[in-house]
């Protein structure tokens, strides 16, 4: 589903990416860990189109990013990038909502406006997404009135309306008070058992990561260090770098 060959990615001097690969199959879940800045965050925006690269390809459903480190795209970068994020939703650490509109007018915009689906269906499949997360009594209040749990929810729930082959989660919960962040967790696991779609998370939460994870890959430093199972990387991982990761940040929680 997602095929990321040589992919390289500086800022000015500051080389991140030198080169990493990494294949997603279709219905995976896969969990990215590792410290802050070691580039999960980047590699998901260059999967989404939202960060450009100096050299590589990504493939996601046999739609194929470009190195794309030019002033102006050329029309067909362009598409590339409208056809990837058709099929790819993305969740961010800030809830980006639109802040004027309701919770409901949220959810069925770009359904409406990209996808050109009738208003009264989007409102439809709207309302069925906010009751799976509990949120059906929401439909009518603003962003601004809502805990950043519910907002979160509502960023999935808005996500998913979209109805795309594959979600990516770049820190769901980081933004989250410590008593919200158990609810969105919950949405999110519900979705990756219910749904079955290609997945891709990166989380601090290891217990969560443990828990949902097909695959758990090691950032470290722009490298990816290490991939294996849940159980392998967190009971017997291989790299000093992923054991004094793993140390420190449970020994923190």
């Amino acid at each position: 589903m997602i095929k990321v060959r040589n992919l390289h990615k500086s800022y000015g001097e500051h080389r991140l990416f030198n080169g990493i690969d990494l294949e997603i199959g279709p219905g995976e879940v896969v969990v990215l860990i590792g410290p802050s800045g070691s580039g999960k965050s980047t590699f998901l925006r260059c999967v989404n189109g939202l960060e450009t690269f100096e050299q590589g390809e990504i493939d996601v459903d046999g739609i194929a990013l470009h190195s794309l480190n030019r002033a102006r795209p050329t029309r067909a970068d362009s598409e590339a990038i409208r056809q990837v994020r058709l099929r790819v939703g993305m969740v961010f650490q800030q809830f980006n909502l639109f802040p004027h509109m309701t919770v409901l007018e949220n959810i069925i915009e770009a359904p409406v406006q990209v996808l050109g689906k009738d208003r009264s269906r989007a409102v439809q499949d709207a309302l069925a997404f906010l009751r799976r997360i509990n949120l059906e009594t929401k439909a009518h209040s603003r962003p601004g009135t809502l805990s950043g749990g519910e907002q979160q929810r509502v960023a999935i729930a808005r996500a998913l309306a979209m109805r795309p082959k594959a979600m990516l989660f770049d820190e769901p919960t980081a933004s989250l008070d410590p008593e919200t962040v158990g609810e969105v967790l919950s949405v999110i696991r519900d979705l990756v058992r219910e749904e079955g779609m290609t997945t891709v998370i990166s989380t601090h939460e290891m217990g969560f990561a443990r828990e949902v994870a097909d695959r758990v890959v090691v950032f470290d430093n722009g490298d990816i260090i290490e991939s294996g199972t849940p159980e392998g990387i967190f009971t017997r991982p291989q790299q000093d770098r992923t054991k004094e990761f793993l140390r420190r940040i449970l020994t923190k929680a």
